[in-house]
């Protein structure tokens, strides 16, 4: 057997491999890298031969357990990590031969004579990940953590799901202090301020973003591995053109540009038109890419188009309703709206909704959940990528259509109330309040998993149980974003939070309050009018939790479903090459990514089209449009040459435009320093102030806080419980955060624009949702 030479690792050279020139330029540069010795795996080496060698070195430096690391040629390069390529066995005992000869072998086996053999010293983690210094999927300027306790080998095998935190960069590239949070994380601040400190030196001595594998262990933060962030979105520009018109930028409808796969299964376009025909509409909208960004406008029926760079004429109601009756769409559309008001089609739908589709949908929800979807094959696993984004684009249209049976039943109640009372619309909701009880549904249930014992079978069962019927649901209209179920270490943030914020009991003081605004509603009638708002007051509170029922059900469960037949697909394409990342599948078509399953060569225009897709989205993240386009033709007119019958539909739906978003034309700050929005539920709360850009930021949040956010979605409602009050810079009076904040009486204000601006993060601020008004007070010292 020929003598094989143990180079020490801070002296590997080119030809020892990616891996061992990476850790011995860290070593050089003084980084903590636990020592080690390096092999070369040129021809004629052998397993046994490298073993002794190993197991010499390791008696000589007293090491009684280490881990032996392949170091490839190909592996942590500049253009390819090769990550997942090859292997690692950890633990294995310093002076056993035997087992240092079969740990070589797995790992010679993996690289060939190709590279190097590494044998490190074992590190006893206590906690152990990776951290990137940027985002590797977007580009954008996080540093992101991810952690398990233990040994660093189930996260990057795929076994367990890791806690995350995503710390913001500033211009210069610097973190703050007050940025790193550790709370229920497997690592505490000072360690994870320490690995942060380390990352950022690491990228600037390798010369860039930085892949870092790291362990904790006594206090003591080790590097593992640092690599260059391969496969990084090179921005590719996105040409910004503009149409005609007025278009706006929702927030609240996806926080980010959406990828290709998002963008073919959710197409408001396409899923609204069966609602148009149906309802016989008179306006809908249109959507449009701007700068990689979803815009929307609203298209009038029989409208010219819009002339570019002028506004449209503003035509008196009585003008636009004789246009509509001149035109044969305006007319088509009539007859439409008097037949779907005769035969009652928006109560007929919420029956249909109520008896039958509802369960239909959520048995398909949970039969998909069941699918092992590793145990398929390519064809079978096509399949149910196509079935599964067909399920959504039927459920989207569905989830527009059941718009109708809710903005009909809030329309009417509303405009009586107006015309009847001289209410507001804000004034009006208040009979409806706690109400929707599909919004606090997750929230109630995280609370009462909250007051089971820790480690009893209850709470596991209970545990289990949320995350069938609770997690899987899409945290933002995103298939790229991970669901709640695949964040199990926010999920014990938020249980440990609400345990903290005891249980809170709303329900009687909110059904006593709905009594006392119905019954000033009817002091305020005249007899012969009471048995109207009788009758459309129970409707309204038929229909009042249909809005976050149907998110739930047509659109945040069936995309999470999309989702994890994606991820499978993904993994598949990338072991063969098809894709630099497994995430990469999301900038495909459902459509593209199945017919890249069936094929067993690697496809370059697939791969090539994936990261072009990637490039133009990192982008348009870092250059984002305005909120708006052209310029606003204002307020929409009333038809007031039509029926009640021909117009009701479309006015209903413009009244939830303006109670879900309104308009919006200036900053709220006054000139008084007090920030202004629209008040949308009631009450007064002064507390700390925590900035909530995303999910991701929930880990931050501590009972009581007031969440000051861009906007919210269906899926917040698990953090209601344990807040004590909420800002969010868009949103109207039926925008989501305000229905999910009556529910649990919690003050709020929305369409705080720039809120999340001005506001800094750890300010105590006191919110009054009856008056709509944010002041600031005094910054408390930095934690």
């Amino acid at each position: 057997m020929r003598t094989i030479e143990a180079t020490p690792l801070a002296s590997a050279a080119a030809h020892h491999g990616g891996k061992a020139a990476g850790l011995s330029a860290l070593l050089t540069a003084g980084f903590p890298v636990p020592p080690g010795v390096v092999f070369d795996a040129a021809p004629l080496a052998s397993a046994p031969a490298i073993a002794a060698a190993a197991v010499d070195a390791a008696r000589e430096n007293g090491w009684r357990s280490v881990a032996v690391r392949s170091s490839s040629k190909g592996e942590d390069g500049v253009t390819s990590s090769g990550a997942g390529e090859f292997e690692t066995v950890l633990n294995v005992p310093g002076d056993d031969v035997e087992a240092m000869t079969s740990a070589v072998d797995t790992v010679l086996a993996s690289i060939g004579e190709n590279g190097g053999v590494i044998v490190q010293q074992m590190v006893a983690a206590e906690a152990a990940g990776v951290v990137f210094t940027i985002d590797p999927v977007t580009g954008a300027t996080f540093i992101i953590v991810n952690a398990v306790s233990g040994l660093g080998d189930a996260l990057v095998s795929g076994a367990e799901t890791p806690w995350e935190t995503r710390i913001p960069r500033a211009v210069d590239g610097s973190v703050r202090s007050a940025d790193i949070v550790a709370d229920d994380g497997p690592i505490d601040r000072a360690a994870l301020r320490e690995l942060i400190r380390l990352a950022l030196a690491a990228e600037d001595a390798r010369h860039g973003p930085q892949d870092i594998e790291w362990a904790v262990a006594d206090g003591v933060v080790w590097l593992l591995q640092s690599r260059p962030v391969t496969a990084l979105a090179e921005q590719v520009p996105v040409e910004v053109v503009v149409p005609p018109g007025y278009w706006v930028r929702d927030p609240t409808h996806g926080r980010l540009p959406r990828t290709r796969m998002t963008a073919s299964v959710i197409d408001e376009d396409r899923a609204v038109r069966p609602m148009v025909v149906e309802f016989g509409m008179l306006a809908t909208f249109s959507g449009a890419r701007i700068g990689g960004w979803h815009y929307v406008t609203i298209v009038p029926v029989g409208a010219p188009p819009p002339a570019p760079g002028k506004s449209p004429p503003r035509l008196p109601g009585w003008l636009v309703s004789l246009l509509i009756r001149g035109s044969r769409e305006g007319r088509r559309q009539l007859r439409a709206a008097r037949r779907a008001m005769k035969t009652d089609a928006a109560q007929r739908l919420l029956d249909e909704w109520n008896d039958r589709r509802r369960e239909e949908l959520r048995a398909g929800i949970l039969s998909f959940q069941d699918v092992d979807l590793g145990g398929l094959d390519d064809a079978e696993l096509a399949d149910q990528l196509r079935e599964r984004a067909g399920t959504l684009i039927r459920s989207t249209e569905l989830h527009f259509r059941l718009a109708m049976p809710y903005s009909i039943g809030i329309f009417q109640l509303v405009d009586f109330c107006r015309a009847q009372i001289g209410w507001s619309a804000e004034e009006t909701l208040d009979l409806l309040s706690g109400l929707a009880d599909v919004a606090s549904e997750p929230g109630r249930a995280l609370a009462a998993l909250a007051a089971m014992p820790p480690g009893s079978a209850e709470r596991a069962d209970a545990f289990e149980q949320f995350q069938r019927y609770f997690g899987c649901r899409a945290l933002d209209i995103e298939v790229a974003e991970p669901t709640l179920a695949e964040s199990p270490h926010l999920l014990n943030v938020l249980i440990d939070a609400a345990r903290q914020a005891g249980s809170v009991d709303a329900e009687q003081a909110q059904a006593e309050a709905r009594a006392r605004v119905a019954a000033r509603a009817r002091a305020r009638l005249r007899p012969a009018r009471r048995a109207e708002f009788e009758r459309l007051l129970a409707t309204a509170e038929r229909v009042y939790g249909l809005r976050d029922d149907n998110v739930f059900l047509t659109i945040d469960a069936p995309l999470a479903v999309v989702r994890y037949a994606a991820l499978e697909v993904g993994r598949r394409l990338a072991a063969r090459g098809t894709l630099d990342l497994p995430e990469d599948v999301f900038h495909l078509t459902p459509e593209e990514a199945a017919a890249a399953l069936g094929s067993r060569d690697p496809l370059t225009d697939i791969r090539d089209g994936a990261q072009r897709e990637r490039g133009e989205r990192a982008w348009a993240i870092a250059h984002p449009g305005p909120i708006s386009y052209g310029i606003d033709p204002g307020a929409p007119p009333r038809f007031t040459g039509l029926t009640r019958a021909e117009r009701t539909p479309t006015e209903a739906e413009m009244l939830m435009g303006e109670l879900i978003m309104p308009r919006v034309t200036a900053d709220s700050t006054g000139q008084d320093g007090v920030l202004r929005g629209t008040p949308a539920s009631a009450g007064r709360v002064t507390g700390t102030a925590r900035i909530v850009h995303s999910e991701a930021d929930f880990h931050v949040l501590e009972p009581g806080d007031i969440v000051v956010c861009p906007g919210t979605r269906p899926s917040w409602s698990v953090i209601f419980p344990m807040i004590g009050g909420l800002v969010a810079d868009a949103g109207g009076s039926l925008s989501h955060p305000a229905i999910i904040a009556r529910e649990y009486g919690i003050p709020a204000v929305v369409a705080a624009v720039g809120a999340t601006d001005a506001i800094r993060d750890g300010e105590v601020i006191t919110v009054d949702g009856g008056e709509g008004t944010i002041r600031r007070h005094a910054f408390p010292p930095r934690r």
